[in-house]
């Protein structure tokens, strides 16, 4: 939680109406300029550069903590389900292909452990920061070489709070951004780990392979 004087505020966890109903007012004020429209509680979009989404989510954690998240959902990228593969590519489904979910280090997490002053207090400390932080990556982003650039960074610097292969995303996006840009080898060396901590089934890993090598035909 962010250091602030509110922390001799007594303990009083938000119901999550009223929870939602004072971040959706925080974020009315820094993410509408952005272009970004809320789809859902905590979780805003914008889709008017397909095939990529901007987005912006704060999460729910254990101990009734926040955390900030945002990035890209890409409509090329699949996820698995169930087993097999599936697409997210309308508003309602979206979600982040390419993540950046800072440490707390870098952007503090929140509470709603001590009421409204509390949360509204930890918004105003957190928001700023993480819009500057957004603005960037998505300044980064533009294009699909950009793209791969972060994924990358989360990879080999570890700038995410859980290691890149612990995200069902990262992995795959980065596979698949490898085919478009042409490096086929590096997209179907990255799926095969994928593949294989996954321990996918052998008809849905052959779907996947299908569809890098589809990819490899696409040149940004």
């Amino acid at each position: 939680m962010l250091p602030h004087s509110n922390r001799q505020l007594p303990f009083e966890l938000l119901r999550a109406s009223d929870r939602d109903s004072i971040i959706e007012s925080h974020l009315e004020k820094y993410l509408p300029p952005l272009g970004l429209s809320s789809v859902g509680p905590r979780t805003w979009i914008d889709d008017s550069r397909p095939p990529a989404k901007r987005m912006f989510e704060l999460t729910l954690l254990k101990g009734a903590q926040l955390r900030a998240r945002w990035g890209f959902s890409l409509d090329f990228v699949p996820h698995i389900s169930n087993g097999q593969i599936r697409w997210h590519r309308s508003r309602k489904t979206a979600r982040l292909d390419v993540l950046i979910e800072p440490n707390a280090k870098v952007v503090p997490q929140m509470s709603f452990l001590q009421g409204a002053v509390g949360l509204q207090h930890d918004l105003s400390a957190l928001l700023p920061a993480a819009v500057g932080m957004l603005k960037e990556t998505w300044r980064r982003g533009q294009t699909e070489a950009g793209m791969l650039e972060i994924l990358r960074e989360i990879r080999d610097s570890h700038t995410n709070v859980f290691p890149f292969e612990m995200y069902s995303q990262l992995p795959l996006t980065y596979a698949l951004l490898c085919a478009r840009l042409g490096d086929l080898n590096s997209a179907e060396s990255e799926l095969d780990r994928y593949i294989s901590r996954r321990r996918l089934q052998p008809e849905v890993a052959l779907k996947l392979k299908e569809l890098v090598r589809e990819h490899g035909q696409y040149k940004t």
